[in-house]
């Protein structure tokens, strides 16, 4: 699990397993827009470059660049 300190309005650049439980990573980059604690733990919402948002765990994240 990655510690993450990210401000919300943040870029974020993280290798992420595909569709969430995979062993294929792939690139996720964005800005942070939101993030907050549920059930499965701490989580962070990105805006992809394309316009897209994505909801990733921050105990699944590979690694940050």
């Amino acid at each position: 699990m990655i510690k993450t300190h990210k401000r919300i309005n943040s870029k974020i650049n993280v290798l992420y397993p595909k569709h969430g439980k995979l062993n294929i990573l792939r690139r996720v980059c964005g800005t942070v827009v939101k993030k907050g604690v549920g059930q499965n733990g701490p989580y962070l919402t990105v805006e992809c470059e394309d316009g897209t948002f994505r909801t990733l765990s921050t105990k699944k994240i590979v690694s940050m660049f």
